[in-house]
């Protein structure tokens, strides 16, 4: 297994990790070991639901859907006074 260790000042690390208060103003031991989780479980990209029927869009039918829901509420009242 591969590694890394080296010895800095713990003033090098302050803008990346909080360190508790032993640990500031003082030479600290660093050790970097791969992770066995992160070989176990591949990185995939997230997707996201946007989008996913854009194979069934029909570009004819989009002028009618605009006000599509006023009209359907119309006539569905319409029909029920008659």
């Amino acid at each position: 297994m591969e590694s890394l260790r080296t010895i800095i000042h713990s003033a090098q690390l302050a803008s990346v990790i909080d360190l508790p208060v032993g640990l500031q103003n003082r030479e600290v031991e660093i050790i970097v070991l791969p992770s066995t989780a992160a070989t176990s479980e591949p990185v995939t990209e997230r997707k996201t639901q946007k989008g996913c029927l854009k194979q069934y869009a029909n570009p004819d039918l989009w002028e009618l859907e605009k006000g599509a829901w006023g009209r359907v509420t119309v006539e569905k009242y319409l029909e029920n006074k008659s």
